[in-house]
């Protein structure tokens, strides 16, 4: 999966592995027992504190939450 934005740099095959490894994990514990905003919350923090976390990635993470989690909505900060 190649992504680009215009502002941005295509993920490194690193940066996706992140990316795919965060995917299979939110996919794993929402199919499991949901999630609660405070889980999400440390998800986020816990990627963000990851050295390859870059705002291509941060913007994925978002769709891929809007996508698994419609009509939520999940702060960033």
């Amino acid at each position: 999966m190649k992504i680009g934005h215009p502002s941005g740099q295509p993920l490194s095959e690193e940066q996706q592995l992140v990316l795919q490894s965060f995917q299979h994990r939110l996919e794993s514990m929402v199919s499991s027992q949901g999630l609660t905003s405070e889980q999400v919350q440390e998800l986020v923090q816990e990627l963000r504190a990851h050295p390859l976390i870059s705002a291509e990635i941060m913007q994925e993470i978002r769709q891929e939450l809007s996508r698994l989690m419609p009509n939520q909505r999940f702060r960033f900060d």
